[in-house]
Formats: C-alpha cells, structure tokens, sequence
C-alpha cells in the first residue's frame, strides 16, 4: 500500500486533469517499473486453447531446431507466429481489474510492471504435414518374419513419433491409420508394399478356398487360417483396410463382412503401376479389370490422388503419381502439377492439394491464388497463372 502523500499527490491530478474523483476507480495503481523477464514471452490464446488450459490439459510445442515452432493440445495443431503491435503491452501480475475495485475506499497501490512488450506470440490454424511421419517409418518397413532379425534399428513406438512429428496425438494417430501402419512388439511399422499385397492375397485364397461369398466374409476363420503363416495383428489390420461390416450375422452369430471395391480395386492398379512406367491406358484398363476379384468393377476415380492419364498423348497413357510424394511448399507443389499436365480439372487436382490445406484455406482458396480458371468442353480446368 502506497502512503498517504502518493494519494494526495494523485488527487492532485485528478483535478489537473478536470476530473472528478467520483469518475476515477477507487483503486489507483502506481506503476514501477523492474527489469524485464527475457524468460518471458506472451502469448495470445485462441478460445479452444484457452478452454484446454482453463480445463487442465496438457499443451505442448512441437519441433525440431531447424523447424518452425507448433503448438497442440490434444486434437489440434497451431502454428506459433511472431506479432508485433505499437502499442506498449504491460505484464502486470497484481494487477486489480475493476470488479475487484468496486466499494472500495479511495487509495493508492504500488504496482510492479514486470515487462513491457511490443511483441507477442499468436496461433494459427495449421495442419501437419506427415512426410517426416512417411520417411521415418519407410526406413524399416516390415516385410515379413525372416527379415525381422536385420531390423534391429529405426524402429520407432507412438511416443517416439509424437516426440519428433509435429502433429497432435489425435492428428497422429488418425494418420498412421489413414497410412495403413500396424502396431508391432510396441513399434509403429508400415509394411513393405509387396508384403502387404502378398497377404491380402491369402487372404482373398482363403475365402475362396471355403467359398465365402465376397460380401458374406467370416473374419475369424479367415484370421485363423492363417496365423501361423503370418502375425496375427497384421492379418487382423490388412483384413480391416479392405473389407466393411455389412451390419448382417452367420448362422452362429459371427459379423459377416464385405469387400471394399475401391480400396482392393486401388490395391491392384497399385500392383500394375508401380511395376511399370508410362502404361497403354487401354492395356492397364484391360490388364487392371482382368486381376481384381470376380464381381468387381474398375474405375479412374479410384485412383485420383495415385495415377494420373495423358489423354493428349498417341496412344493415350497413364502412370503411378502418388501425391505422398509431393513437395510441401505449395508454390513447389503447383510448379510440378503443372509441369505434368497444363490443365487439370478440379476433382483430378484436389488429392493434390488436399493435405496443405487448413481452417480458412481450402483447395478452392489455393486454386483462386495459384491457378487461372478456364473452360474447355463445358468443364472448368485449372492451369498456371504464370
């Protein structure tokens, strides 16, 4: 509490500046200022994070030294940004707001102004990137039991990854199922491609060997079929990514389940394309439609994002082009696209642009920055603006 003299000095001027005291709270603070924390940084909260805090949970920045910082709580990520404002930003740990004032007797508290900034941190919506994910796990992917005693090294668990990725645990986890990896002897793993399509394979051998229907598949016989051929958790997952619950029942009970067209279709084009280059599009639709499981019908669309097809081109072609291998500088990225086809239309070119966008940025905000808009055929294509 401040004396006497500072609360006469302070009526003072009030009347100097024609106030009345009855305009002024109460409380008046008077400001001394300290050395300036360089520990300290402020940081404006968004309101979902400031529930999390107020709430009790957990924030984390996530890096490397050569990235940019992020923040995540448990579902999102935010990207930390420097702000700068003109005006003078008081840290003021005791400070009394005016609720705290009301009814109070006229006087003076001395204040302690721990820092002044003209600085400060802001978070933007930002959605991870996973090519580091991609990279780390391809180092060592599983190729079956035999292999497993050269793969002593690179092997990494969740908590690892969620150390070194910037992402969210939820955002994490939700890739590494989208990536199609399984949990091994407590190790994230994605499998070697040909391995997993290999066991797919048998497990497409055992239904037909017991003459299951394709939309009427019992898991448990299928799962123990082959356990002894091949871990069980892996047999168990590659029969999740590529059948559905039908929601129906056998005889005994057991859920019955049906083939995903799209993922198996996508999984045998993959098989013809990587193996070769640039392919006759009438031969690989031939070739494709001929390998997949009898019922099922192929379709372009199921490889958007995989494959792409030069119709300009005598005889016409297609050819394996994953976007997971796309740059993540968007500018980059646009730069490539464009360099493989001069015009795309939207649907072909969104699995190429899908992963770099954010709350406030969709693939309609990056084609009106990047593209110009033209019309050929009645469809509206998107080429360079450059």
């Amino acid at each position: 509490m401040a004396s006497n003299d500072d609360l006469v000095y302070a009526k003072k001027k009030i009347n100097l500046a024609r106030l009345e005291e009855s305009e002024v709270s109460p409380v008046i603070q008077s400001l001394t200022h300290q050395e300036n924390h360089d520990d300290i940084c402020l940081l404006q909260l968004n309101p979902e994070v400031f529930a999390n805090i107020t709430e009790g949970q957990v924030l984390t920045i996530r890096g490397d030294p050569e990235d940019s910082a992020v923040i995540c709580n448990k579902t999102s990520t935010f990207e930390l940004k420097e702000a700068e404002t003109s005006n003078s930003l008081l840290l003021m740990p005791e400070m009394f707001w005016p609720d705290q004032c009301e009814g109070s007797e006229m006087k003076v508290v001395n204040q302690t102004v721990a820092g002044i900034f003209h600085k400060y941190y802001e978070l933007r919506a930002y959605k991870p990137s996973f090519k580091k994910l991609r990279a780390l796990l391809e180092r060592c992917p599983y190729q079956g039991k035999e292999y497993e005693d050269f793969a002593t090294q690179d092997k990494f668990t969740f908590e690892m990854l969620l150390d070194s990725i910037q992402a969210s645990e939820e955002e994490l986890k939700a890739e590494i199922v989208s990536m199609q990896a399984c949990i091994l002897d407590g190790f994230v793993r994605v499998l070697d491609f040909d391995y997993k399509f290999n066991v797919f394979s048998s497990i497409l051998n055992v239904v037909e060997s017991k003459s299951m229907p394709l939309d009427k598949i019992s898991k448990d016989p299928v799962i123990e079929a082959l356990e002894d051929l091949e871990p069980k958790d892996i047999v168990d997952q590659c029969f999740s990514w590529f059948t559905e619950d039908t929601g129906a029942t056998d005889e005994s009970g057991c859920k019955l389940y049906a083939l995903k067209e799209d993922s198996v279709c996508k999984l045998y084009a993959e098989v013809l394309l990587r193996s070769s280059g640039r392919f006759h599009l009438q031969d690989f639709l031939e070739s494709w439609q001929t390998s997949v499981p009898d019922g099922m019908k192929c379709d372009l669309k199921q490889l958007w994002g995989i494959a792409l097809t030069d119709l300009t081109s005598k005889p016409k072609v297609i050819f394996h082009f994953p976007c997971e291998n796309m740059p993540e500088n968007i500018k980059e990225r646009f730069e490539i696209l464009f360099k493989m086809k001069e015009k795309w239309e939207y649907d072909e070119i969104v699995p190429y642009l899908d992963d770099r966008t954010y709350p406030g940025q969709d693939v309609k905000a990056l084609l009106i920055k990047y593209t110009r808009e033209s019309t050929k055929d009645g469809k509206k294509m998107y080429g360079s603006k450059w």
